[in-house]
């Protein structure tokens, strides 16, 4: 398969931007907790002051600071959070989703085309001429024997009709069946179907990689 690099490394600067706006995830999970801390610590000194009676004013004061400078950090967290996550969620980096589109419609596409498709159509120029020669060749082989089987039918008619035999045979054409040419179109269209679908190549079918080889 043909690398197609732009989309390499559109992916590869989609894994540095999941961990970019996981890095913001982060630093608003520890600001959450940072603040929570911050107000446990509150709390506690609290309870000390109603349990025992000891003045903690100095102690509460630096719990409250430390809340609000706990608040103001995930307030700051979180204003970073939406930020990135709106840069993320839009072109987020420098190979934007269009340019990809646009690569894979104009660059991609044909050069695949142009390295697989020559080598391909070869093989099937190859193979159709195969069986449409075949078949002109069937066909040519049942204009030749025409006129001997038309003349068999004759003499099989005239037998009966001097009584020379009881019942008139059919006398066909030795190629009068197309399938006896080792074709059948049905089944091949039916076949090509199932391929163009996923199937495997049906069984009895021989694989050639490579165009065959023309006679010397």
């Amino acid at each position: 398969m043909k690398k197609f690099e732009l989309y390499e490394q559109y992916i590869q600067q989609n894994e540095g931007i999941k961990k970019a706006r996981k890095a913001y995830d982060d630093k608003v999970k520890a600001a959450e907790q940072a603040l929570a801390d911050a107000k446990a610590k509150l709390d506690e000194i609290v309870h000390t002051e109603i349990t025992t009676g000891a003045q903690k004013t100095k102690d509460k004061a630096a719990a409250r600071k430390a809340v609000e400078g706990a608040e103001k950090d995930l307030a700051q967290a979180k204003q970073e959070w939406q930020a990135a996550h709106k840069y993320f969620s839009g072109a987020g980096g420098s190979i934007t989703r269009p340019q990809v589109v646009q690569a894979y419609l104009n660059e991609y596409v044909p050069a695949v085309k142009a390295e697989h498709l020559p080598v391909i159509q070869d093989r099937m120029k190859h193979g159709i001429d195969l069986i449409l020669s075949a078949f002109y060749d069937f066909q040519q082989l049942k204009r030749e024997y025409e006129a001997i089987s038309r003349e068999v039918k004759e003499i099989d008619r005239a037998a009966v009709r001097y009584g020379e035999q009881k019942v008139s045979y059919v006398i066909p054409n030795p190629f009068d069946r197309v399938v006896d040419s080792g074709i059948n179109i049905p089944e091949l269209v039916s076949q090509l179907d199932k391929i163009a679908n996923g199937a495997q190549l049906p069984d009895g079918a021989t694989y050639y990689e490579k165009p065959l080889k023309e006679d010397k």
